[in-house]
């Protein structure tokens, strides 16, 4: 992972706009408590960073108060960072319109497509979704989903069948992040005994060995911005890219599949 220099140079990262969307993943495993302020801090760490944000959020579903997803699909109209005026990140309901994706009979790589060709922007799309539509949409891709562990009650026994969907159903290695709290950590309760649990439990039945990353929500603003803004990079390195398509090709494409490589 790259950390961010600390240097002049820090503030013209964000001028740096992508050459396509960047699309992200978080896994939602019913632990919503905590996966919702975390998928916030990290759109914020995103916009931060200067990247336009979209947020698909699978857990609502599109209605004709809430248009999300679906009628983008439906109309075909796109959403052109050119008209924004800075980054700045959004939620769109998507749980619908990711259902329609998912009933397209074509490879992933080709389901994609279809937001590369929706969200025609050079900002970056997170897919917040539970793990049946991450094994259906990004099988065999490179992209690594943010799987977050908490102090949650039924945190391990989610985690860990999400972790297991993953790494067997989808051949997708997800990021682990173990939002801890060190006043926990030492009794080895809360999110940090969970996180420890769910490594014994990956290594033990699915011979996985779990690197969580750490970050500790009640330390000092300045620095969890800091560690979230470190966080979005590394996913970022991770992303997939959903290319604009060159002269004379008729579509978009999607780096970072390895299935392509094994297509005609």
């Amino acid at each position: 992972m790259h950390d961010l220099p600390l240097n002049q140079a820090v503030g013209l990262l964000g001028l740096a706009a992508p050459e396509a969307p960047q699309l992200l993943a978080v896994v939602a495993h019913g632990d919503a408590r905590s996966e919702q302020p975390l998928l916030w801090q990290l759109s914020s760490a995103l916009s931060e960073l200067g990247y336009g944000v979209t947020v698909l959020d699978a857990t609502v579903n599109e209605t004709e108060r809430n248009p999300g997803l679906q009628q983008l699909l439906d109309y075909e109209f796109g959403r052109n960072s050119a008209d924004d005026d800075g980054p700045i990140w959004n939620v769109l309901p998507a749980g619908l319109g990711l259902q329609s994706l998912c009933a397209l009979g074509t490879r992933p790589a080709h389901r994609l497509q279809r937001l590369g060709q929706t969200f025609q922007t050079n900002g970056v799309i997170v897919l917040y979704a539970g793990v049946d539509y991450l094994v259906k949409l990004l099988p065999d891709s490179d992209i690594r989903p943010l799987l977050s562990v908490s102090s949650g009650k039924s945190s391990l026994l989610t985690s860990y069948l999400a972790l297991k969907r993953l790494l067997r159903k989808a051949r997708l290695e997800p990021t682990i992040l173990n939002m801890m709290e060190h006043a926990k950590e030492g009794q080895g309760t809360g999110a940090a005994g969970v996180a420890h649990a769910l490594s014994e439990c990956a290594r033990t039945f699915l011979a996985y060995e779990v690197n969580a990353i750490r970050i500790d929500p009640t330390q000092a603003e300045s620095q969890f911005n800091a560690e979230m803004r470190r966080l979005a990079t590394r996913l970022l390195e991770n992303a997939l890219e959903l290319k604009s398509p060159a002269p004379g090709d008729s579509g978009f494409a999607v780096s970072g599949f390895r299935e392509l490589s094994r297509s005609h």
